[in-house]
């Protein structure tokens, strides 16, 4: 057998990316020579990893089994030709996935501190919902993802990374602000925009809701967090997410905090490997590093 290294990174970047094209732009090659390399890789194996759809590949049961051990033969490769370099023993790039709250408000002072500790090392760091980065831990996309809501996906270890609290908050001027305390009742009476179906953030927050037999009347639902902290600073309606990401409106006295005391708004933050996933010399220095910062305090 005479498998090759660029076989092994034509395949996997075939299979993150759904396209051979896409691949060979990655890599740098001609589209015939990824062509070439994914064929020859197949005939070696003596089986094909993708289903030909016109010119489309999908990846197909045997293609999904070898991505571990093929994602496991890069990153010791990456490891190989890194152990020799003195000069720096942490030099590679570092694939992060992570749902939105984590990923805008809370990764980007840790990367950069990382960063700033290994200057050869590269963090490439990509933003979604919950469903999503769990489904691109499960297809290899990433090296290690973080997300706010739950999940049971056997193939996936789940490890608790931080606390955080979700904040029912409105404008500074809605007639909620200048109360005290918010009666339970008094939530189904107003208008809410709230994240996306597949989001933690409102996965956590309608299994609380769903536990006071409340019915909220959603109007608006967005995909972006800051679109929901502009929209309800501008009135538009009452909304419920992380701590981490309203302290810069609060400080500016653009939104008020509900107390709402029957509400209980904390959970975690989690970190989420594939379990077949090889943890190279990078992986496990960003995982060592990461130290929980300190959560806001309340305002």
């Amino acid at each position: 057998m005479n498998i090759t290294l660029r076989q092994v990174e034509v395949f996997l970047h075939t299979a993150s990316l759904g396209s051979l094209s896409q691949a060979a732009s990655r890599l740098c090659l001609t589209q015939a020579a990824a062509s070439m390399a994914l064929k020859e890789f197949e005939t070696q194996l003596g089986e094909k990893l993708f289903d030909r759809a016109g010119r489309r590949l999908i990846l197909n049961e045997n293609g999904r089994a070898a991505i571990p051990l093929a994602s496991e033969i890069t990153g010791r490769a990456l490891e190989l030709e890194n152990c020799f370099r003195a000069e720096d023993r942490l030099n590679g790039e570092l694939l992060i996935g992570a749902s939105s709250t984590i990923g805008n408000y809370v990764l980007p002072g840790r990367v950069a501190d990382f960063l700033e500790l290994n200057p050869r090392a590269r963090v490439r760091l990509t933003v979604g919902n919950t469903e999503a980065i769990i489904g691109q831990v499960l297809k290899f996309r990433v090296d290690i993802g973080f997300i706010e809501g739950n999940c049971s996906q056997p193939e996936i270890d789940v490890l608790p990374f931080m606390d955080d609290e979700l904040v029912v908050f409105s404008s500074a001027g809605h007639p909620l602000s200048s109360r005290r305390q918010i009666e339970r009742r008094e939530l189904e009476t107003v208008d809410w925009i709230l994240r996306e179906k597949g989001s933690g953030t409102r996965e956590i927050f309608e299994q609380r809701i769903h536990e006071l037999s409340l019915k909220l009347r959603v109007r608006l639902e967005l995909g972006h967090t800051e679109a929901i902290k502009n929209a309800v600073a501008r009135g538009r309606g009452v909304s419920c997410l992380s701590r981490w990401a309203l302290e810069d409106l609060n400080r500016l006295g653009k939104i008020s905090f509900l107390n709402t005391p029957f509400l209980n708004l904390e959970r975690k933050f989690y970190l989420i490997l594939h379990r077949h996933k090889y943890r190279t010399t990078i992986l496990n220095r960003f995982i060592s590093h990461l130290q929980p910062p300190a959560r806001p305090a309340p305002g």
